[in-house]
């Protein structure tokens, strides 16, 4: 990314542009790039491969940045000039990285899997180090195996593995699921599959990298991780600011006809489990009060209780009931949209009996998720709800969350319950 900024912004004061054109045709040009995933990472970079996009990024920013201020022919020139010098810039770099890898600069990595393939990996990646990973042994059940890097240890001893070889990549070669991928991400490491040349799933999946034409798929980061996260907390404020503004009338309407329905205590303070398993304190509008403490911590839906009144039907009918969550999200224990929270003592449940339902504790909890977009609300499935949640997460996009926002507006103008 810096290089494609000095090469835009001499490219730009070449052509005689005022800075603030300057810096919107770098802006743009990162942009176009980024969309055209030209910053990802990749096992052994290529300046060739990115040479398209380089161009279309740079005619791209410099007809939009110049469009008023110079003829077609100096935009033309403008992108041609970057091109050039980004293209250049980056064969410069990855000699450089390629040299560095060379002498040494790469990462300790582990293979998990030390069958045929997992060896013909391992020769390769010792035989051309400038594939960046230095494969300092295999993760295997069977650990008496003699030929080829040792065998460390099983796949279960991947964390004191790790800390004691300072183990920077993990490559499955293996049959291991997804326990043990996902347990190397959250240690820090790259993490790649890498199935047999013959595999279908190479049929279906995109193939970007490989090791001496060996396939690897890398394994993709966590949400919070990737460079549109903190926007999502942006967006969080933004809506939440707005909504508690807008709604406050609304809120102040509700709060009394609660108060006249059941009295005082207006408020419903619960205990929920949010992002990382870490608890929260969710708010809500009350509907009705339960017999005890025990009762709110365990009684799963209330939609039916004969307790509940016309007041509190309707407030949970419109969902009007959960506008003070907002609150929570302004104050950074919810998002807006995300896996919706439930109590400790149901998530102790659900995590025994539904497989991956502690995954959907990876990223914050939300007022509105993909899983309630979909029906999945009140005494329905829970594997469903596990399901979609984490399908949420794992696909999460800025676009992913304002497409759950608008489908939640438009489900509010018909209120199905809940």
């Amino acid at each position: 990314m810096s290089i494609d900024l000095v090469c835009m912004t001499f490219s730009a004061l070449m052509a005689g542009q005022t800075p603030w054109r300057v810096l919107l045709a770098c802006v743009l040009v990162v942009a176009v790039n980024a969309a055209g995933r030209v910053y990802e990472p990749r096992i052994l970079p290529s300046s060739l491969d990115r040479g398209f996009w380089l161009a279309c990024a740079g005619l791209v920013a410099t007809l939009a940045a110049f469009w008023e201020s110079a003829s077609l022919t100096v935009a033309v020139i403008a992108a041609a000039l970057f091109t050039f010098l980004a293209f250049c810039g980056r064969c410069v770099f990855h000699a450089a990285v390629r040299a560095t890898r060379r002498r040494g600069g790469i990462k300790p990595a582990v293979v998990v899997g030390a069958n045929p393939h997992g060896h013909r990996l391992a020769s390769a990646l010792l035989g051309f180090p400038e594939y960046g990973l230095l494969p300092i042994g295999f993760l295997d059940e069977e650990t008496d195996r003699d030929t080829g890097p040792p065998v460390l240890g099983t796949p279960d001893d991947l964390a004191e593995i790790f800390r004691a070889h300072e183990v920077r990549a993990v490559v499955i070669a293996g049959q291991e699921g997804q326990d043990l991928a996902r347990a190397a991400r959250e240690l820090g490491c790259e993490v790649y599959l890498a199935p047999e040349p013959d595999d279908l799933v190479l049929d279906f999946a995109p193939l970007r990298e490989h090791v001496r034409s060996f396939p690897l798929l890398r394994m993709r980061p966590d949400p919070q991780t990737r460079l549109t996260w903190p926007l999502k907390r942006a967006l969080d404020i933004a809506v939440a600011l707005i909504g508690l503004m807008i709604s406050a009338p609304i809120l102040a309407v509700c709060a009394l006809m609660v108060r006249w329905e059941i009295g005082s205590g207006v408020l419903f303070r619960q205990r929920r489990v949010g992002c990382g398993g870490r608890p929260i304190e969710l708010i809500k509008l009350r509907t009705l009060k339960p017999v005890d403490a025990h009762e709110s911590a365990t009684r799963w839906s209330i939609a039916h209780d004969r307790r509940l009144g016309p007041v509190g039907k309707a407030l949970r009918r419109s969902s009007l009931d959960e506008l003070p969550q907002l609150w929570n999200v302004l104050k950074g224990d919810m998002s807006i949209v995300g896996p919706r929270p439930e109590r400790p003592y149901f998530v102790d449940q659900f995590s025994a009996t539904t497989p991956g339902y502690r995954l959907r504790h990876r990223v914050p909890v939300g007022i509105t998720g993909w899983a309630q977009i979909h029906g999945l609300r009140g005494d329905t499935s829970i594997e469903d709800r596990a399901r979609f949640d984490n399908h949420y997460i794992d696909d999460w996009s800025l676009r992913t969350d304002f497409k759950i926002m608008l489908r939640t507006a438009w489900s509010l103008l018909r209120p199905g319950g809940s």
